[in-house]
């Protein structure tokens, strides 16, 4: 209250004396009175003393309010004197344990944790499915599903298991299937080491492009079918992969140590028998060279050793070549291109058996081209591919066996990103056999 009354006062005279100037110099003015030196020096003055209490004031308000008796401290109590760099220091130091203590126990509880997860906070289910019909000239028509699951689990940032199920109705029953079931380590950025079952990795088609979802026709080249497969879709065994910066461009490779195959009576290949009946593995990988995006070249190899029907030991020798591109462009192709081709050989040592002893060499391969005008802007077109494929099959000159050549041509419709319709015909040409034209329709999903 005391402030503020004198605020007030002195507020209140500070406006009467300007008031009064006011007046005093309209007076002038209007009455042109003179006004002596002295005058003129006393008023001065007495504006410098107001100014100079008002900022007195000012600063009394500023500070801290005077301690009353009820705050001061007991005159008769010690109080315990510490120097004043010792105190801070030994706060700090006593922090700075404390920080210490619980940085330890946060890492031993990590590592407990880790050591007791269970990774079913990095479970993925994924996969796909589809439905179809083939009707053939002479092989039998009719309609075929299959469900394909992917489990992927992540037990850690450098532990992921990953495992396929294969499900499919063949006659009368349902046919259960491992496409693979591995256990991948990720040692550092360029190596990753894996043991289980895997898909092969010197088989470019079989191990990124035979889904269903991302296959463009609802069927496989030749040299995949099960019939006159030249590669094994999958291996079992354990494998170490990776990528590799090149300056500018980048490498890829796979090796794998594995079962190896089985011989059949005729002098083909089994690869679906994993029990490794001779105790020999296969050794093979892929080296692969990308250049640019979208551009990948690679080669592929495999040796083994089968038994024929004496337990003679024969040598087999695979190589395999794949080029792949795609590319995306509004200018100049209106929307994108898809080119694939693998081409593989395989070398089978003749045996001295009576019905084996025969040049047992075997090629084939496939060659694709696909269109999609997405970035046309069409709406009736965007969402559909044109497809063409030539693929053809060589095999033993032996009464068993002909060769094959076909000729693929597909229209699928894009209904969302990974889901499409498929429409293809194929024109057919066997050797010694009859042709086998066939007309197929499929749709497939991926999730």
């Amino acid at each position: 209250m005391k402030n503020l009354f004198i605020y007030g006062v002195t507020g209140i005279s500070l406006l009467f004396f300007n008031a009064g100037e006011m007046a005093y110099a309209v007076d002038i003015s209007n009455n042109e009175q003179y006004v002596s030196k002295k005058q003129y020096d006393e008023l001065k003055g007495e504006m410098q003393k107001l100014k100079e209490q008002v900022q007195l004031l000012l600063q009394q308000q500023s500070q801290p309010p005077p301690i009353t008796a009820t705050q001061q401290p007991v005159i008769n109590q010690p109080v315990q004197q510490l120097p004043i760099a010792s105190q801070p220091v030994k706060q700090q130091e006593k922090t700075d344990q404390d920080i210490a203590k619980l940085q330890e126990e946060v890492e031993t509880l990590k590592v407990k944790n880790e050591a007791q997860s269970d990774g079913t906070t990095g479970f993925l289910l994924t996969g796909y499915a589809y439905a179809g019909y083939k009707y053939g000239d002479t092989s039998n028509s009719g309609f075929n599903v299959g469900f394909n699951p992917i489990f992927l689990w992540k037990l850690r940032d450098d532990l992921i298991f990953e495992g396929e199920l294969e499900l499919e109705l063949e006659d009368d029953r349902t046919h259960v299937g491992l496409e693979f079931a591995q256990l991948s380590y990720l040692l550092n950025d360029y190596v990753t080491i894996g043991a289980g079952q895997f898909l092969n990795p010197s088989n470019y088609f079989g191990e990124r492009l035979h889904p269903t979802w991302i296959n463009k026709l609802p069927d496989n080249p030749l040299s995949m079918l099960e019939g006159t497969r030249l590669q094994a879709g999958s291996q079992l065994g354990l494998q170490v992969r990776g990528g590799v910066p090149l300056g500018a461009m980048r490498g890829e490779y796979a090796f794998y140590v594995s079962n190896g195959p089985a011989m059949n009576e005729d002098g083909t290949l089994r690869f679906n028998d994993f029990s490794n009946s001779n105790n020999n593995v296969a050794v093979g990988g892929r080296v692969g060279w990308l250049p640019f995006t979208g551009f990948s070249l690679g080669y592929g190899f495999e040796v083994a050793s089968v038994d024929d029907l004496n337990g003679e030991n024969l040598d087999v020798i695979t190589h395999s070549v794949d080029f792949n591109y795609l590319q995306s462009s509004k200018k100049y192709l209106l929307g994108r291109i898809d080119i694939n081709a693998q081409y593989a050989y395989r070398q089978i040592d003749r045996s001295s058996s009576p019905t084996l002893a025969f040049n047992n060499q075997s090629s084939g391969g496939y060659a694709q081209f696909a269109y999609r005008p997405s970035l046309s802007g069409i709406p009736l077109l965007v969402d559909f591919e044109s497809v063409v494929r030539y693929d053809w099959i060589e095999l033993p000159n032996t009464p068993n066996f002909y060769d094959e050549q076909r000729w693929t041509l597909g229209l699928n419709y894009y209904i969302a990103a990974s889901t499409m319709l498929k429409l293809a015909y194929q024109f057919d040409n066997k050797q010694g056999a009859l042709n086998d034209n066939a007309l197929i329709v499929q749709i497939t999903s991926g999730f």
